[in-house]
């Protein structure tokens, strides 16, 4: 975390000056994503959005889901594409007659810290006593203005047994001759407990 600090010091420093660091020069300094969660510990989303703005700004967008109260977060490495994806869920929200809905999304970086997509996935089910089932989904693929990304992702939804449920969204993601496949479930069971992978 004292790194993360003296960082962000710099940065802002700089900005004060009169100068603004740009995408080359932040590039050029040899920022690794993936080295530095492997040394450091992130405890909470909001401290991973600052690490990822310091060495890239634009990287955290205003238009992007992110729940009220973040039940779970968690940060994975993929070192053959290099890339880290984080993934949060939000506290489940009520609706009539013991369901519930929720939502979670799955972010994907470059290992030099810069988003390159986004996908969502929501749901409501109704549950009780040994059951649980789907009563709607969606999804979304986004993207910053600035990536090549593309994708047409595929939403579905069902039953992995009679007591727990799913919506899912997955595909292929594609730029300049390389390709990224993602997918992102959230489930809900007989007890309206919810969980996503």
């Amino acid at each position: 975390m004292r790194k993360l600090i003296a960082t962000l010091l710099t940065i802002s420093t700089l900005s004060v000056m009169g100068y603004s660091p740009n995408q080359e020069q932040i590039d050029g300094t040899d920022f690794s994503l993936i080295e530095y969660l492997e040394t450091h510990e992130v405890e909470s989303y909001s401290e991973f959005i600052d690490l990822v703005q310091t060495v890239h700004p634009d990287s955290a967008d205003c238009y992007e889901y992110v729940p009220e109260n973040i039940s779970e977060f968690s940060i994975e490495i993929d070192y053959d594409d290099r890339t880290v994806s984080v993934q949060i869920i939000g506290e489940p929200a009520l609706v009539r007659t013991q369901g519930a809905s929720n939502s979670v999304s799955r972010s994907y970086y470059t290992d030099e810290g810069i988003k390159i997509f986004t996908v969502s996935v929501s749901g409501t089910f109704t549950y009780g006593t040994g059951y649980c089932n789907v009563i709607s989904r969606d999804g979304s693929y986004t993207k910053p203005v600035y990536s090549t990304w593309n994708s047409s992702p595929t939403i579905t939804s069902g039953s992995i047994t009679t007591s727990k449920a799913y919506v899912r969204i997955y595909g292929i993601a594609s730029s300049n001759g390389q390709s990224k496949s993602y997918t992102l479930t959230l489930t809900c069971d007989s007890t309206g407990h919810f969980t996503s992978y």
